[in-house]
């Protein structure tokens, strides 16, 4: 369960009948005359402000999704449907999404506003009521950034306003931005004492979450179109004042990050901030969940024959720039896509849908342009609320709005600016590290085929075993009969004793074991022979040995049949280097390796369109990748998401910001259209 919990707008509660005729003061609703009197309604009021931050129209689905999915880590593969939802940059100033952001923004706003003018009203200990404050005020900068980042221009209301307030002037951007550094500042003052050791929970605004935003504000400010330079070096500054805390570091499971989010486990040393979602009690069906893991997850349908079954449309698939974009094993012989040695990479890119209902079936999805989205797994959601005998449940994951390998990449970038590459190393190759699963050891780094064997009819099992390690895994390919390619499909395991020293051993198949009940169809080998099993029994103490023909069922118990030779593998670990950025790059070369690695790491986070608008190229960029998109396999036939890429050609520059919703417009005579809507 959450610890924020979701309550009403206080100001819209209760609106009831009063007791007493003609009575000028109701006493069964509250307003803020009557309410905020003690700390328990601040607190309630402030959740409240929490909440407005996980509705549909903000986290829990549109600002994850609905404006950031065509870029050039992630296409949208819907059609008409694409248009309505803004995925494919053929909206206008009246899509409700549009709307729906600048509105639910200054609800928060005006949420926060009431709050602040009354926080000082109930006796209660100074110490409590400054951390209702700081975070209040940092919740007010936050939902300006948020506006400011998307829209430009926009109205300052820094308190309650009356009904008949509608016309009000769009300040400059440089004077929101300023506004966000103000409140933030003046959060950081009042937390100062409040981490994520006395809050215990991350969904909570705590003072390493209000100087990691704060960085990510400045990094923001710094690029287009403000271009204010100087702002790199407070990156800097509040970039180190988080990395310097000693409170977070990175999960040395990259994977495991996403994990915790779907079972409703905090990472407080990962995720610095996470938007809290709450969830339904064990056993619950609550269809109030959002949607994260959803339009951007794994394709499944739920259904009451499969209890691992979860509800998931997928309505994003990869880019094969994104995929590409993670180091391949040169010396896999895995097809149709080698191996990485990144593991972001196959969990991020998943090669896997869910088909069929009754079974569910796990089916291959090798065509890179077609692959899932699959940072976030709903699979991991407890089944217990996800799924109550085919009765889809909830899926209340909290959204990691920042976590530490961004304080780290954002505090690389700054680097590289303020004084060049030397020292940026450092920030980037823990990022990196993490990400090849090494921050702590070696692992198994690749998996080669010493003999391709013959007569195989179904993929041979493959087992590692040895080398001081465990965890890793991996699956054979084959074709025409032979094993052509292992596939390792996981390093190893990622926690304290179970890394490798030394190369293990890889098993090919299945040896053959005196005793065991063989059914037909079964391979088995011994020594270098494969054999199938025509008849089904009990093996005997007599190994096959033969090399034509089958044994006697009377000498060997089942019947193997001669099938072809067996395939060996060996197996290699990691040096612990293999991650390390190329050295002596340029500024400008590491400037690039930043934008690749900001990639690798934060796709589906919604901040790569951010961060190619703050760069100051995005149209440049959307329609160079529009081109190699064209020449690497998108839109060439129906496999190749021609309506992403379709959403990628429309990208103009008006689409740097969203337009101004047509209702304000209409609403507020003072306010101006931005540029090209």
């Amino acid at each position: 369960m959450k610890r924020i919990c979701i309550f009403a707008c206080i100001a819209i509660a209760g609106l009831t009948a009063c007791n007493k005729f003609l009575d000028t003061k109701p006493t069964d609703f509250y307003t803020p005359d009557n309410y905020y009197q003690n700390e328990v309604q601040l607190q309630q009021a402030l959740n409240g402000v929490y909440s407005d931050l996980m509705r549909p129209e903000l986290y829990a689905q549109v600002m994850g999704f609905n404006f950031v999915s065509t870029t050039d880590e992630v296409m949208a593969n819907r059609t008409a449907d694409g248009d309505a939802r803004g995925l494919r940059y053929n909206y206008d100033a009246s899509l409700v999404h549009v709307a729906n952001i600048w509105k639910y923004a200054y609800v928060g706003i005006n949420n926060i506003n009431v709050l602040l003018q009354n926080i000082d009203k109930p006796t209660m200990d100074q110490g409590k009521r400054n951390i209702l404050k700081g975070q209040a005020l940092f919740l007010r900068g936050f939902f300006y950034f948020i506006l400011t980042s998307n829209y430009g221009d926009v109205p300052l209301v820094l308190r309650p306003l009356a009904i008949n307030e509608v016309n009000m002037a769009a300040a400059k951007q440089a004077d929101v931005y300023a506004q966000v550094e103000k409140d933030m500042k003046d959060a950081e003052a009042l937390l100062k004492d409040y981490t994520v050791v006395q809050a215990k929970f991350n969904d909570v605004v705590t003072l390493t979450a209000v100087q990691a935003m704060l960085a990510r504000v400045y990094i923001y400010w710094a690029g287009y179109p403000q271009n204010n330079t100087a702002k790199y070096q407070d990156v800097i500054t509040y970039t180190d004042k988080v990395i310097n805390s000693g409170l977070h570091a990175l999960n040395p499971d990259y994977r495991q990050i996403f994990i915790n989010l779907a079972k409703d486990l905090y990472d407080v040393k990962e995720n610095i901030w996470e938007l809290g979602s709450l969830g339904a009690a064990a056993g619950v069906v609550n269809k109030s969940g959002n949607d994260i893991g959803n339009f951007v997850g794994i394709q499944s349908a739920l259904t009451a024959a499969d209890s691992t079954s979860y509800n998931a449309a997928a309505w994003v698939w990869v880019t094969k720039k994104l995929f590409d974009a993670y180091e391949v094993d040169p010396n896999s012989t895995a097809t149709p896509n080698k191996a990485s040695l990144d593991i972001r990479r196959d969990w991020n890119c998943a090669n896997y849908i869910y088909n069929g209902t009754n079974p569910r079936v796990k089916a291959a999805r090798p065509n890179i342009w077609q692959m899932c989205a699959g940072k976030f797994r709903r699979e991991y959601v407890p089944q217990s609320i996800r799924n109550t005998n085919g009765a889809a449940g909830t899926y209340n994951i909290n959204w990691p709005m920042i976590r530490y390998s961004d304080v780290l990449l954002m505090r690389a970038e700054a680097e590289n600016y303020v004084n060049g590459p030397a020292n940026a190393y450092t920030y980037i190759n823990q990022v990196r590290k993490r990400g090849y699963g090494l921050l702590n050891g070696n692992v198994v780094k690749s998996v080669s085929i010493v003999n391709a064997g013959s007569g195989y009819t179904v993929p041979p099992v493959v087992t590692i075993t040895g080398g001081g390690g465990n965890g890793a895994t991996a699956t054979a390919i084959l074709t025409s009969g032979k094993v052509t390619g292992i596939y390792l499909t996981s390093p190893g395991a990622l926690t304290p004793g179970a890394y490798y020293s030394s190369a293990p051993v890889v098993v090919v198949g299945t040896f053959w074991t005196p005793g065991v009940s063989y059914t037909a169809g079964m391979q088995v080998t011994n020594g270098a022979n494969l054999y199938t099993v025509t008849t089904a029994g009990t093996s005997t103490n007599t190994a096959p040995t033969h090399t034509s023909g089958a044994s006697s069922a009377a000498v060997t118990g089942a019947v193997f049949t001669y099938a072809g030779t067996a395939a060996t593998a060996t197996a290699t670990i990691t040096t612990g280097t293999e991650s390390d950025l190329t050295p002596g790059l340029s500024k400008e070369a590491f400037q690039l390796a930043i934008r690749d690695e900001r990639m690798r790491e934060l796709c589906f986070e919604a901040l790569r369109k951010a961060d190619l608008i703050r760069w100051g190229h995005f149209v440049a960029d959307m329609q160079e990748f529009a081109a190699w998109a064209t020449s690497n396999g998108a839109g060439v036939t129906a496999t190749g998401n021609p309506n992403g890429l379709q959403g990628i050609r429309n990208v103009s520059q008006r689409h740097v910001l969203l337009p101004k919703p047509t209702y304000e417009l209409n609403l507020n005579r003072l306010l101006v259209q931005n540029e090209g809507w």
